[in-house]
C-alpha cells in the first residue's frame, strides 16, 4: 500500500498525461500562434486580412523583382516599399497606429481568445490546490483505500481489531491501472491537464508574440487598412501594378510608347505608325485561395488600336483572335504563373500581334495615331514590335534601310 499522495505523484508522471500535455500544448501553438516560428508573423496576420494585397505582396512583386522565394516575409515587405513607385492608397498618418491595428486584428482575434482561455485556466489550476485528483476519484467510486501491487489496484476494506488498533484487508481486485487511469482518472484529470498547457503556451509566448506585434511597420498597417476601406486606388512597383476599381482589381503594367509597320492594308504597307503607352491589364479575384483570371483589358486607353474595340468605355477588352483559346486554358490555372502569364499575353499580342494572320477591327491608319519615319523612332529609342512576321522585317529593311 502506498500513500494518496505517492500515487497521485506516480499517475501524474504517467508517460500517457505528459504525451496528453505535450500533444495538447502543439494544438494549443496551431491554433493561436499558427506561424510561431516565422519572425514575419504579424506581418502575415495583418496581410491575412486582404489575400489581394498578400498575393501582391508577397508574391507577385518578388517574382517580379526577381526576389528569392526562399525570402522571408519581412524581406519581402522590405522589397516592397523600397520599389513602391507610386500610390493613391488613402494612408492618412495622423490616424493612432494602434487603433487600426485593433481594427485589423478583430478578424484574428486568437491571442484575445488564448488570453481569456489563460484567465480561466489559472482559475481552474487555483482551484485544484487544495483537493487532489485521486481523492475526489475515490471519493466517486466510494473507496476509503486501496492498494497499488503488480499494476493492479485492490479495494482494502478498514478493520477495527479492538484496542483501538485498525487495519486493513484485501477484499478484492478493482482495475488494472490502465484501466483505472483510462476510466476514471484520465477523464477528471482533463481539465487540469489542459489548463496547464494554456498557461504554459500563454507564459512562454506572451512575451515573443508582443515583441513580433510591436515591431510591424506602422506602413503596412496603413497600407492594408486604406486598401480594405477604399473602392479605388492603386500601386505601382517596379513595373507593375495593382488597381481597384470598386470590387474588381487588376494586375497592370504601362508598355511604353511602341511603333507597329503596316502589313494588312496594301495602301499603307511599310509605313510606321507611332502608339502612345497603353496600360494593360488583367482584372482578377480571389475566391476560396483561387485567382479568378478575366479576358485581358486595356484600362483608360489614350487611342484606338487593332485590337481595340471603338466604344467609349474606361475599360477595353482585348481581341485575342486565335490565340483566345491559350488565354483561357492559362487563366483556367488559377494561380500567380497563371496571371503573369496572362498579363504577359496580353502584352505581346498589343505590342506584336498585328501580323498576318490577325484578324484586327481596324488597320493602322484607322486608329487615329501618328505616322513616322524610322528616324524619329531611332533618336528616341522607340522599336518596332511587330516584326516577328516575316515580312515585316523585309519592310522594314527595304522601306526604312534598318539592318536587322
Amino acid at each position: 500500500m502506498i500513500p494518496t499522495a505517492d500515487l497521485e505523484y506516480f499517475l501524474l508522471s504517467d508517460r500517457r498525461v505528459k504525451r496528453f500535455i505535450s500533444e495538447r500544448i502543439r494544438s494549443l501553438e496551431r491554433k493561436y500562434i499558427p506561424s510561431l516560428h516565422d519572425e514575419s508573423f504579424g506581418l502575415g496576420e495583418i496581410l491575412s486580412n486582404n489575400a489581394i494585397l498578400r498575393i501582391f505582396i508577397e508574391e507577385i512583386v518578388p517574382r517580379r523583382l526577381g526576389i528569392k522565394s526562399t525570402s522571408s516575409l519581412k524581406e519581402k515587405v522590405e522589397v516592397f516599399f523600397k520599389n513602391l513607385k507610386k500610390t493613391n492608397v488613402p494612408m492618412q498618418g495622423g490616424d493612432n497606429i494602434e487603433d487600426k491595428f485593433s481594427k485589423i486584428m478583430s478578424d484574428v482575434d486568437r491571442f484575445h481568445r488564448l488570453r481569456q482561455e489563460y484567465i480561466i485556466a489559472r482559475t481552474e489550476l487555483s482551484a485544484r490546490r487544495e483537493a487532489g485528483f485521486l481523492s475526489s476519484v475515490l471519493r466517486k467510486l466510494k473507496l476509503r483505500a486501496v492498494l497499488y501491487m503488480k499494476g493492479l489496484l485492490y479495494r482494502l476494506k478498514q478493520i477495527n481489531t479492538g484496542g483501538g488498533l485498525k487495519t486493513y484487508r484485501i477484499t478484492n481486485k478493482l482495475y488494472s491501472i490502465d484501466d483505472f487511469f483510462d476510466n476514471f482518472y484520465k477523464p477528471m484529470l482533463s481539465n487540469y491537464l489542459n489548463s496547464l498547457a494554456i498557461v504554459y503556451v500563454w507564459e512562454t509566448k506572451e512575451k515573443f508574440i508582443s515583441r513580433l506585434l510591436r515591431n510591424i511597420p506602422a506602413n503596412i498597417i496603413k497600407l492594408v487598412i486604406g486598401a480594405s476601406r477604399s473602392k479605388r486606388w492603386f500601386i505601382e512597383v517596379g513595373d507593375i501594378g495593382l488597381e481597384r476599381r470598386g470590387e474588381r482589381y487588376y494586375l497592370y503594367t504601362w508598355i511604353g510608347p511602341f511603333a507597329l509597320i503596316e502589313l494588312l492594308n496594301d495602301r499603307e504597307q511599310g509605313n510606321l505608325f507611332l502608339f502612345p503607352n497603353f496600360k494593360v491589364a488583367v482584372p482578377f479575384n480571389v475566391a476560396k485561395d483561387k485567382i479568378d483570371i478575366r479576358p485581358a483589358v486595356i484600362l483608360d486607353p489614350p487611342s484606338l488600336h487593332p485590337f481595340l474595340s471603338s466604344s467609349a468605355t474606361s475599360e477595353r477588352s482585348i481581341c485575342f483572335g486565335k490565340t483566345m483559346q491559350a488565354y483561357s486554358n492559362i487563366s483556367k490555372r488559377g494561380d500567380v504563373t497563371a496571371l503573369l502569364t496572362a498579363l504577359e499575353m496580353a502584352v505581346n499580342l498589343i505590342k506584336e500581334g498585328y501580323v498576318h494572320g490577325a484578324s484586327p477591327y481596324r488597320t493602322l491608319s484607322e486608329c487615329g495615331v501618328r505616322k513616322v519615319d524610322y528616324d524619329y523612332l531611332k533618336m528616341r529609342g522607340i522599336r518596332v514590335t511587330n516584326i516577328r512576321d516575316k515580312e515585316a522585317r523585309e519592310l522594314l529593311k527595304r522601306r526604312w534601310k534598318v539592318i536587322l
